[in-house]
């Protein structure tokens, strides 16, 4: 691969090396969820139950033994006492690396979107967002595969979004919540220290967590079958999809509190230990509460996992029955679940509010205007790469083509639903046009054209993230001069 034209640029591997911390499939099996995976086996607590049978035998033995043979005996229980010593040292030890693992990765999620303005740390998300979108395949085999592993990152940034959000909507009403944001508005050191380490590193941990129970040998089996052969994407049977839920709900909460449980103090004195101590316990407390509150949180704190967790599962399916154009229906999907009832509406319109119904990184497909505004007799591409548009079917984007040709340095552009062509009333703006003439704009605009024969003359959107792959095409947040269409 020639890294001059492909690659990624400084912001690209951030987020490649946060996705990978979180969930990859390496040789090394250093990944949260590998490590999850490594846990949830039992290889360490087994040995460690065989040896505290050994030495409760060999004990009893010794009690039992002559004189004679209580040398022998004492010597094994001692090697096997020193064996078990050791084993719960390294299993402390493991336990360790993986809760602080965790929040490393956590500190770095808030981080990430954290800018010096508001409006820095909206572009900082919105790269974030977008970059994840970008980075996973819109057509191909690998497309489910993929997207599991990205979207525990995803529904992480989207929630430190939505907490924000609730908050200046002034929709959070729980006390632990409120009572941090107090804290941190009195701490003039620092204004956001309790905020950030009490709350948003613990609810990045909660999303985190959320799904790896999943990678459980129980719920595993459930998803490839009794033979281990089966398509873990495909649809599951209702009672099949039920069960795996369970187990993977209750064995998410068990990794937390067991698999992962407290940190460590380190240091000498008695009261920061005891502060130290009673802090972790809080997180882990909060952590847990976000985690058993998703399953029903009616308007409760709940939503904060929940409502990302659906939003994402819309815009990063791990399903088979993939289709790229049907995203942006992740917003008509909410709202109708509030119709419904199943969510709260206050909640989903402030998610909305930030991510509108286009997500980012969405390729679009619109009908320019000239300097008169008036429509232009072709279309051209753009890429969606702002967050809270001012009408939610007006995704701010990136241009990327001008003239029907790539341009590295487009402007941002909010794009009217008029000229949108997801939607009917622009589709219908080019059906005047002649068949010829909008082969000619596809050959343009499409990289083997011959092969692609079949697409649609008028599309509704276009597949970015084989553009994104060049280098030079990933400085799509760069810029903040806006036009709109």
């Amino acid at each position: 691969m020639n890294q001059a034209l492909y690659g990624a640029n400084a912001a690209t591997k951030i987020i490649k090396e946060l996705l990978s911390k979180t969930f990859d499939n390496s040789t090394q099996g250093l990944s949260m969820y590998e490590q999850a995976a490594w846990y949830f086996q039992g290889h360490e607590q087994r040995n460690i139950d065989q040896l505290q049978q050994q030495k409760t035998d060999l004990q009893r033995r010794l009690d039992d033994a002559s004189k004679g043979a209580r040398h022998k005996l004492e010597l094994k229980l001692n090697e096997t006492s020193q064996q078990l010593k050791e084993s719960l040292k390294q299993q402390q030890e493991h336990r360790i690396d993986r809760i602080r693992q965790l929040k490393g990765i956590a500190r770095q999620v808030v981080e990430l979107i954290q800018g010096d303005t508001p409006e820095e740390s909206r572009q900082l998300a919105a790269r974030a967002l977008g970059t994840i979108q970008l980075m996973s395949p819109t057509y191909g085999k690998n497309i489910a595969a993929t997207n599991q592993r990205h979207k525990h990152l995803y529904k992480a940034i989207l929630a430190l979004l939505l907490l924000q959000q609730l908050l200046t909507d002034q929709q959070i009403k729980n006390r632990y919540v409120l009572a941090k944001v107090a804290d941190s508005l009195k701490t003039a050191a620092d204004t956001s220290s309790a905020f950030i380490e009490e709350v948003q590193i613990p609810l990045v941990m909660a999303c985190l967590l959320q799904d790896i129970g999943l990678q459980h040998p129980q719920v595993q089996q459930l998803l490839y079958g009794p033979e281990g052969d089966a398509d873990p994407y495909r649809i599951l049977p209702a009672d099949t999809r039920q069960q795996l839920l369970q187990i993977s709900f209750a064995q998410s909460q068990l990794y937390l509190q067991e698999g992962l449980g407290l940190d460590q103090y380190i240091g000498n004195s008695r009261a920061e230990r005891e502060l130290f101590v009673m802090v972790e316990e809080d997180k882990q407390a909060f952590t847990l509460h976000l985690l058993r509150s998703a399953i029903t949180p009616e308007d409760g704190i709940g939503n904060l996992l929940k409502i990302p967790q659906v939003y994402t599962s819309v815009v990063l399916p791990s399903k088979q029955n993939y289709s790229y154009d049907s995203l942006p229906k992740v917003g008509p999907l909410l709202k109708a679940g509030v119709e419904k009832g199943w969510y709260p509406a206050a909640v989903v319109q402030s998610l909305l509010t930030i991510t509108g119904y286009f997500p980012q990184g969405y390729g679009i497909t619109y009908i320019p205007k000239d300097s008169d505004k008036r429509d232009l007799d072709r279309y051209e591409y753009a890429i969606v790469n702002g967050l809270y548009p001012l009408e939610p079917e007006q995704p701010v984007c990136r241009q990327v083509t001008r003239n029907l040709t790539f341009n590295t340095f487009g402007i941002n552009v909010v794009v009217s639903a008029e000229n949108n062509l997801y939607f009917p009333v622009a589709q219908q703006k080019l059906e005047r046009i002649s068949e010829e003439r909008l082969r000619e704009i596809l050959s343009k605009l499409v990289s083997n054209f011959e092969e692609r024969v079949n697409t649609d003359l008028i599309p509704k959107c276009w597949n970015p993230d084989e553009f994104f792959c060049y280098l030079k095409h990933q400085n799509l947040w760069n810029r903040n001069d806006t036009i709109r269409n």
